[in-house]
């Protein structure tokens, strides 16, 4: 009896630990599936959806659950990156350029499933990269090597029209772009060198001509300054000397006359309106 009792005491206990064998393996299977259920997308993210391998949908960043096994998430990256590359070139005149451009690019949010469906995740090599050189050759053989240099601007503008039209139809957005250096042969740098200082120099001989005319000009006019007061102060002088003569010549007219009367008044006759009047004087004046 004694011998049943501990072969069913064996057996109870035995399937006991079955039983807790069982739920600690179901728990464990349970807990796999919501880890491997569960995807965080984070922020400047978004998560194209696979369902069996097709692309099924496009969710934002957050907490999201997919199905086992079935579902997975790729990670498509939002947020503006940079794509940096050197190219050899020529230019309209047939120099031999090295162009280092640095491009900030971003995909269009609205298309995040279309460009993985084409591009998958290595956009940056498949579409980017060649069309970024591409785009350097194009805009470099529209000037010669003298105005890559000097119209830096206008090759930029040119370098990123072209390059965005190449880029759009796979809907990734260029939102700058720059030149940070052009790389010239030693001879060409040699040459460009010698013709910026020669026209350093015609600039300098320029303003230095530039400076003697203004300092000639200056002494023309103070020369014509000085002529002008000097014949206006003679002219006058000229005038106040005749002015002076003329009340000379009155004054001495005067005083001639003054020594030639005989002291005497003139006797005048006359049917003019005052009636003369005769005024006697003694021919001799008498003490």
């Amino acid at each position: 009896m004694e011998k049943k009792d501990e072969e069913g005491g064996s057996s109870l206990r035995s399937k006991l630990i079955k039983t807790m064998i069982s739920v600690i393996l179901i728990a464990i299977v349970v807990a796999y599936l919501g880890f491997v259920s569960i995807r965080i997308i984070p922020s400047g993210f978004k998560g194209v959806v696979l369902t069996w391998g097709e692309v099924t949908g496009v969710v934002d960043p957050g907490l999201r659950f997919i199905t086992p096994v079935a579902q997975d998430i790729v990670l498509m990256d939002m947020t503006i990156r940079k794509a940096e590359t050197t190219e050899n070139a020529a230019s309209a005149d047939l120099q031999e350029v090295s162009t280092t451009v640095a491009v900030n690019y971003q995909l269009d949010p609205g298309y995040v499933d279309v460009i993985y469906k084409t591009l998958r995740s290595d956009y940056e090599e498949r579409v980017i990269n060649p069309n970024i050189q591409e785009s350097i050759k194009a805009a470099t053989a529209m000037f010669t090597a003298e105005e890559l240099v000097t119209r830096r601007p206008e090759v930029k503008i040119q370098f990123d029209t072209i390059l965005s039209n190449k880029l759009k139809p796979y809907h990734i957005m260029v939102l700058s772009v720059s030149i940070t250096n052009f790389q010239f042969s030693p001879q060409f740098a040699q040459a460009v060198e010698a013709k910026v200082v020669a026209a350093q120099r015609a600039l300098e001989a320029k303003n230095k001509l530039e400076q003697i005319r203004y300092e000639a000009q200056r002494v023309v006019i103070e020369a014509e300054a000085y002529y002008n007061a000097t014949v206006t102060k003679a002219q006058a002088d000229a005038e106040a000397l005749r002015l002076r003569r003329e009340q000379l010549d009155s004054l001495i007219l005067q005083w001639t006359a003054l020594e030639r009367w005989d002291g005497k008044l003139p006797a005048f006759m006359g049917s003019g309106a005052i009636p003369f009047i005769q005024i006697p004087v003694n021919e001799t004046v008498k003490p």
